[in-house]
Protein backbone atom coordinates (compact mmCIF):
# COMPACT_ATOMS: atom_id res chain seq x y z
CA UNK A 1 0.00 0.00 0.00
CA UNK A 2 2.76 2.45 0.92
CA UNK A 3 4.81 1.55 -2.14
CA UNK A 4 1.76 1.92 -4.42
CA UNK A 5 1.14 5.40 -3.02
CA UNK A 6 4.73 6.43 -3.61
CA UNK A 7 4.65 5.00 -7.14
CA UNK A 8 1.46 6.99 -7.91
CA UNK A 9 3.13 10.06 -6.47
CA UNK A 10 6.13 9.64 -8.75
CA UNK A 11 3.94 9.11 -11.82
CA UNK A 12 2.00 12.36 -11.24
CA UNK A 13 4.79 14.39 -9.66
CA UNK A 14 5.05 17.95 -10.98
CA UNK A 15 1.73 18.12 -12.81
CA UNK A 16 0.08 21.50 -12.72
CA UNK A 17 -3.49 21.90 -11.40
CA UNK A 18 -5.85 20.62 -14.04
CA UNK A 19 -9.60 20.92 -13.45
CA UNK A 20 -10.41 21.87 -9.88
CA UNK A 21 -7.58 23.75 -8.17
CA UNK A 22 -9.03 23.20 -4.68
CA UNK A 23 -9.30 19.42 -5.06
CA UNK A 24 -6.36 18.83 -7.42
CA UNK A 25 -4.73 15.47 -6.64
CA UNK A 26 -1.61 16.14 -8.70
CA UNK A 27 -0.71 19.15 -6.58
CA UNK A 28 -1.30 17.08 -3.45
CA UNK A 29 1.00 14.33 -4.74
CA UNK A 30 3.76 16.81 -5.57
CA UNK A 31 3.46 18.53 -2.19
CA UNK A 32 3.33 15.18 -0.39
CA UNK A 33 6.36 13.71 -2.16
CA UNK A 34 8.33 16.92 -1.54
CA UNK A 35 7.37 16.89 2.16
CA UNK A 36 8.38 13.25 2.53
CA UNK A 37 11.71 13.73 0.77
CA UNK A 38 12.59 16.90 2.69
CA UNK A 39 11.51 15.78 6.16
CA UNK A 40 12.52 12.13 6.03
CA UNK A 41 15.74 12.99 4.16
CA UNK A 42 15.25 10.45 1.39
CA UNK A 43 14.91 10.46 -2.39
CA UNK A 44 12.64 8.43 -4.69
CA UNK A 45 11.18 5.06 -3.74
CA UNK A 46 14.40 3.05 -3.59
CA UNK A 47 16.90 5.83 -4.37
CA UNK A 48 17.33 9.00 -6.45
CA UNK A 49 17.71 6.92 -9.61
CA UNK A 50 13.91 6.42 -9.55
CA UNK A 51 13.59 9.93 -11.01
CA UNK A 52 15.65 9.10 -14.15
CA UNK A 53 14.30 8.32 -17.60
CA UNK A 54 15.84 4.83 -17.45
CA UNK A 55 13.93 3.94 -14.27
CA UNK A 56 10.66 5.04 -15.92
CA UNK A 57 8.85 5.64 -12.62
CA UNK A 58 8.31 9.41 -12.79
CA UNK A 59 6.63 9.42 -16.20
CA UNK A 60 5.28 12.99 -16.23
CA UNK A 61 8.43 14.41 -14.61
CA UNK A 62 10.67 13.02 -17.37
CA UNK A 63 8.31 13.44 -20.37
CA UNK A 64 9.01 16.13 -22.94
CA UNK A 65 5.44 17.46 -22.68
CA UNK A 66 5.66 17.39 -18.89
CA UNK A 67 8.64 18.38 -16.83
CA UNK A 68 11.35 17.26 -19.29
CA UNK A 69 13.69 16.38 -16.42
CA UNK A 70 15.49 13.44 -18.01
CA UNK A 71 18.11 12.88 -15.29
CA UNK A 72 17.01 15.36 -12.63
CA UNK A 73 15.75 14.77 -9.12
CA UNK A 74 13.38 17.26 -7.48
CA UNK A 75 15.11 19.85 -5.32
CA UNK A 76 13.45 18.22 -2.30
CA UNK A 77 15.92 15.31 -2.72
CA UNK A 78 18.94 17.52 -2.12
CA UNK A 79 20.89 17.39 1.12
CA UNK A 80 21.10 21.18 1.04
CA UNK A 81 18.01 22.46 -0.79
CA UNK A 82 18.57 25.24 -3.30
CA UNK A 83 17.20 26.22 -6.71
CA UNK A 84 17.98 23.49 -9.31
CA UNK A 85 20.22 21.52 -6.93
CA UNK A 86 18.76 18.26 -8.29
CA UNK A 87 19.68 18.87 -11.94
CA UNK A 88 21.56 15.83 -13.31
CA UNK A 89 21.44 13.99 -9.98
CA UNK A 90 19.20 11.06 -11.07
CA UNK A 91 22.16 9.20 -12.52
CA UNK A 92 23.61 6.23 -10.66
CA UNK A 93 26.93 7.07 -9.04
CA UNK A 94 26.45 10.86 -9.25
CA UNK A 95 24.12 11.32 -6.29
CA UNK A 96 26.54 12.90 -3.83
CA UNK A 97 24.42 16.01 -3.18
CA UNK A 98 21.08 14.20 -2.90
CA UNK A 99 19.85 11.82 -0.21
CA UNK A 100 20.99 8.32 -1.09
CA UNK A 101 18.27 6.32 0.66
CA UNK A 102 14.86 5.76 -0.87
CA UNK A 103 11.68 6.83 0.91
CA UNK A 104 9.84 3.48 0.91
CA UNK A 105 11.51 2.05 4.01
CA UNK A 106 11.25 5.39 5.87
CA UNK A 107 7.54 5.84 5.06
CA UNK A 108 6.74 2.20 5.81
CA UNK A 109 8.41 2.42 9.22
CA UNK A 110 6.73 5.78 9.96
CA UNK A 111 3.27 4.38 9.13
CA UNK A 112 3.93 1.25 11.20
CA UNK A 113 5.08 3.34 14.17
CA UNK A 114 2.00 5.56 13.97
CA UNK A 115 -0.36 2.61 13.54
CA UNK A 116 0.96 1.04 16.74
CA UNK A 117 0.30 4.30 18.58
CA UNK A 118 -3.22 4.50 17.13
CA UNK A 119 -3.86 0.89 18.16
CA UNK A 120 -2.80 1.64 21.73
CA UNK A 121 -5.03 4.75 21.79
CA UNK A 122 -7.93 2.67 20.47
CA UNK A 123 -7.48 0.05 23.19
CA UNK A 124 -7.35 2.73 25.89
CA UNK A 125 -10.52 4.26 24.47
CA UNK A 126 -12.29 0.87 24.56
CA UNK A 127 -11.27 0.30 28.19
CA UNK A 128 -12.52 3.77 29.18
CA UNK A 129 -15.82 3.17 27.38
CA UNK A 130 -16.32 -0.20 29.10
CA UNK A 131 -15.61 1.49 32.44
CA UNK A 132 -18.20 4.19 31.58
CA UNK A 133 -20.80 1.55 30.72
CA UNK A 134 -20.21 -0.19 34.06
CA UNK A 135 -20.53 3.11 35.95
CA UNK A 136 -23.73 3.94 34.02
CA UNK A 137 -25.23 0.53 34.89
CA UNK A 138 -24.35 0.95 38.58
CA UNK A 139 -25.88 4.45 38.64
CA UNK A 140 -29.02 3.22 36.90
CA UNK A 141 -29.37 0.38 39.35
CA UNK A 142 -28.97 2.73 42.34
CA UNK A 143 -31.54 5.16 40.90
CA UNK A 144 -34.06 2.36 40.24
CA UNK A 145 -33.69 0.87 43.71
Amino acid sequence: MVQEGLEKGLIDYGKLPSVDVERDEETVWTTGIDWIQENLECCGITDGYDWSRNAGAATWWISITGGNHINDTPDSCCVTISEKCGVGMAVQGVQSTVHEDGCFSFVKNWVEDKSNLMGICGLIFIVVEIFNIIIACVLRRSIMA
